[in-house]
């Protein structure tokens, strides 16, 4: 069955390299990926935002546009959307049902089922299909050639944002490695945008589209110019598009932005999506309109408060960045909750410096959170006021009373894990 509340984590996100299984339920399912066409991302950050950029662009040029995106934040259901809109309830337990069942008759076939992510890959190819998506935007889960959305076939084009060290003990313990993995989402004969800021990097991705025929288009972050226009977002301007707003605020998302622009541009001049032309000004009304949740999100003026899901090492750096440009002189309220499997030493090394108190949580129930006293403990070294927290709530509390004894001069930033900051928002 697809993942329950009742699920444990480590069945939840079970990994198992390999294609077969979810082909073959895609098999058994008729195949409904062969019925779509894709712009694959991979990644290690950035992979959310530019899908959500990508896609209400593609939505504004009026293409029926399907948007899969992992993992889920608030309920499983967000994974899945059309021109935005999520799949309802009662048509994700439909098919939920239904790739149950083909996973029951694949495990009777081969005597091995596929894992939970699988099982929503085919759910979502599903969706689209049924629904007759002229595009889908489809987000890789971990990696990029083993990756059960590397069942895609036919695809418009490919994107790899920022790569950085994450998932070592899967993909590999270099950046080489690591960009290799992911650029095995390259086809024959695709179209490839990718950030170029690491040798590394660029250089394992030049390297498949040398082996597959592919045109690589990078973009150099040094060409992105980025002025913040509080609370609208940023102003982004690259290549042909000038001064373009983006509906997402922090001076990362000018990258992700100016890859969307680029991956839009070669979309559009090369007509890669036939029967649809997509138009500067779709570029700029799309992204303008973009929202993703928890990256740098301001869900609250006053106090002040931001959520932002930065969990590895890349991630802070570049939160670090916009809390230093956009927050200078602010006193800051740090709330943090990590996975224990994650690089949090890091991760509290980088942000943790920045505030003037500390907030740390646990997610309740959740198998991979680092307890709240031991990332304390961590922070500590570089904080000198730093208190573990019994529940997110009490540290919700804690971060909006702090905020209104320091004054208007003040912001709460919520970070770390994604898997906490629901239950944060709902707790203000």
């Amino acid at each position: 069955m697809l993942p329950t509340e009742s699920m444990t984590l480590a069945e939840k996100f079970e990994y198992r390299p390999g294609l077969e299984r979810v082909q073959g339920l895609c098999d058994i399912l008729g195949n409904p990926e062969e019925e779509l066409r894709f712009i694959h991302i991979a990644g290690t950050n950035g992979k959310g935002s530019t899908a959500c950029m990508i896609a209400s662009v593609l939505g504004s040029a009026g293409i029926r546009t399907g948007q899969f995106s992992s993992p889920a934040v608030c309920g499983p259901e967000d994974q899945f959307r059309i021109n935005g809109q999520m799949i309802t309830r009662r048509e994700y337990n439909d098919l939920k049902e239904r790739v149950n069942r083909a996973d029951e008759a694949l495990i009777a076939a081969t005597g091995e089922g596929a894992t939970p992510f699988e099982r929503e890959c085919a759910t979502a190819f599903l969706f689209f299909a049924e629904n007759h998506c002229g595009a889908v935007v489809l987000e890789c889960g971990m990696g990029g050639r083993d990756d059960a959305t590397n069942v895609a076939k036919d695809k418009i084009c490919c994107v790899i944002t920022s790569v950085s060290y994450d998932h070592m003990q899967y993909l590999g313990s270099t950046l080489g490695e690591i960009a290799s993995a992911k650029a095995g989402i390259i086809t024959s004969d695709c179209p490839v945008i990718a950030l170029d800021t690491r040798a590394q990097v660029t250089s394992a991705i030049r390297r498949r589209c040398e082996e597959t025929g592919s045109m690589l288009y990078t973009v150099d972050p040094s060409e992105i110019v980025c002025e913040d226009i509080f609370p609208e977002g940023e102003k982004v301007s690259f290549g042909r598009f000038a001064d373009v707003t983006v509906g997402m605020s922090g001076y990362f998302q000018a990258e992700n932005a100016a890859l969307a622009m680029q991956a839009l541009a070669v979309m559009a001049d090369d007509h890669l999506i036939e029967g649809h032309e997509i138009t500067d000004e779709n570029i700029a009304e799309g992204l303008a309109k973009a929202r993703w949740p928890y990256r740098f999100e301001r869900i609250s003026t006053y106090p002040l408060i931001y959520v932002d899901g930065a969990h590895n090492e890349d991630a802070a750096e570049k939160l670090k960045r916009t809390i230093e440009d956009r927050l200078a002189g602010y006193d800051i309220a740090l709330v943090m909750g990590m996975f224990s499997d994650k690089e949090y030493e890091k991760v509290v090394r980088t942000l943790v410096p920045l505030a003037d108190t500390v907030f740390t949580v646990e997610t309740p129930g959740n198998e991979r959170a680092l307890p709240a006293k031991k990332l304390a403990e961590c922070a500590q070294k570089y904080c000198q006021d730093v208190r573990a927290c019994e529940s997110i709530k009490e540290a919700a509390d804690l971060a909006v009373g702090f905020s209104r004894s320091a004054g208007r001069k003040s912001a709460v930033i919520a970070c770390g894990s994604l898997s906490y900051l629901d239950e944060f928002r709902k707790s203000l």
